[in-house]
């Protein structure tokens, strides 16, 4: 049985039905590569089975502290069931990426059961009509709580469950697994005085009367610029009270084109691209909309601290940059040199600013206040996503290094692979910006009741790379077009 960290622990505490906080990786596999058989959904099943022992988060279960008095646990479930965890169907004929998208969407939507280990893979046949897929691809929807792992540990949790040569067979691993049994409550309430006791109990007063404040002024200090300066962030139509309901969808470029992009501002990374390309075409919508704000928006930027001794534990290493996407400023390029000069300046993207505040203090905090605290989040961000002030941040931008060499599952090759990301409050429109094997995918996750309109905002993402690489004076990008 072990505890979760302070910042897993609130991705539990802040769910609720309409803001699940799972991440979903979504991959879409080509059948004719198999060496055999094709792959089939039992084969996969079985596949999942021996990869277990290299993915141990999968077997672990949430166990929470009666009054959210503590950290909730986690601990290995001793009715742990694959099959429930296995899900299949097939799309209706054609089987475009209309009918994909939209499934994945559902899937999305949909929270995970938190009273068994929180994933759920999805296997999904009849991809059979879309732009560069082979047809007979099959897909796999792969949604895990974000309190289990973060980006970074994703990917591992993907490279765990493929090989690198269609000829080759899962691994045989040796499984040392063992199942816990369940801790009673009264033995979850010690353990939570306990742990009460160890911590500094003077902040417990302090937290409990100004828990609200306390997360309000979280935010604050991660949109404050290293300078001091009070930054105004525009309020922008996605940024509202989300709903239930998610849309999911992408586009793609190259490595070479990003790196062609990358050449024409000296001193710029691919990162820095990415953050261009998605601030031209949230530029692009907005101006199409008549939204388009004087300020510039200001992006959430994750950073990854998982060191290679973390690999295995699981759970989130992740800091919090700010980042002004500068959309006040129409040149490509010279929006490009701008972004460049600040996360070099800020040293932001390197070395980020740790997330809330709030968490940080809940580091020290009697367990007491730790469901006190963490309730208190969702409520101010409603009351801010409802309110006429500013925002944290308009969106978030996630990138997330994948694999370089191509992957294959029981011999189907992936040849797309991409993302979603959870929303709350305040952030109706988030990126994950998906590299693999030399392909980048900028997917998106949004919320259609503040973006009914996901399919233009597409076309302005597919709009944006191709000008970017106009502008750096190349051939026009190939963003790989998926319309069904």
């Amino acid at each position: 049985m072990k505890q979760l960290s302070p910042i897993d622990a609130a991705f539990v505490l802040l769910e609720r039905p309409r803001t699940p906080f799972h991440v979903t990786m979504v991959n879409l596999y080509d059948r004719s590569t198999c060496v055999g058989k094709p792959t089939e959904f039992d084969d996969i099943v079985e596949a999942v089975r021996k990869s277990l022992p290299a993915a141990p988060t999968l077997r672990r279960r949430i166990v929470r502290v009666p009054f959210d008095l503590d950290y909730p646990y986690w601990v290995e479930d001793k009715d742990f069931d694959l099959d429930f965890h296995m899900r299949h169907l097939a799309l209706p004929k054609p089987g475009n990426w209309a009918q994909f998208r939209k499934q994945v969407s559902r899937l999305v939507s949909r929270p995970l059961d938190l009273s068994r280990p929180p994933w759920e893979m999805t296997v999904i046949d009849g991809v059979d009509a879309v732009e560069g897929i082979p047809a007979g691809a099959f897909a796999t929807v792969l949604k895990i709580h974000h309190s289990a792992v973060d980006g970074e540990a994703g990917v591992e949790l993907l490279t765990a469950l493929h090989q690198q040569d269609p000829a080759q067979e899962p691994a045989e691993l040796l499984d040392r697994w063992k199942p816990e049994r369940v801790p009673r409550n009264g033995e979850l309430l010690r353990r939570a005085g306990l742990n009460s006791v160890l911590r500094p109990a003077n902040i417990l007063q302090l937290l409990l009367s100004n828990a609200r404040t306390l997360v309000r002024a979280a935010f604050e200090e991660i949109r404050s610029p290293d300078d001091g300066e009070d930054v105004e962030i525009p309020r922008v139509s996605f940024n509202g009270r989300v709903s239930a309901h998610r849309v999911f969808d992408d586009a793609y470029c190259t490595l070479d084109e990003l790196k062609r992009v990358r050449k024409a501002v000296p001193g710029a990374t691919i990162n820095d691209v990415c953050l261009t390309i998605v601030a031209e075409a949230l530029r692009r919508y907005l101006d199409a909309k008549g939204e388009l704000p004087t300020q510039s928006l200001v992006t959430a930027v994750p950073i990854s601290t998982r060191t290679p001794e973390q690999a295995r534990s699981g759970g989130n290493q992740i800091a919090v940059a700010m980042i002004s996407l500068h959309t006040n400023i129409a040149a490509p390029l010279e929006r490009l040199a701008r972004i460049s000069s600040e996360t070099r300046e800020r040293k932001a993207v390197q070395d980020g600013v740790v997330m809330p505040v709030i968490l940080e203090a809940v580091q020290n905090l009697p367990g007491a206040l730790v469901g006190v605290a963490a309730r208190a989040v969702p409520l101010v961000m409603s009351s801010i996503a409802s309110s006429a002030t500013s925002v944290p941040c308009n969106t978030m931008v996630s990138n997330v290094p994948g694999p370089i060499e191509p992957l294959y599952l029981l011999g189907s090759q992936i040849v797309r692979s991409t993302g979603c990301a959870p929303l709350m409050d305040g952030g109706g429109l988030l990126h994950s910006v998906c590299s693999f094997a030399g392909r980048f995918a900028f997917s998106f996750t949004a919320c259609p009741d503040l973006m009914p309109d996901t399919g233009f905002y597409r076309d302005c993402l597919q709009g944006a790379m191709r000008d970017m690489v106009r502008a750096a004076g190349d051939a026009p990008v190939s963003t790989g077009s998926v319309q069904g």
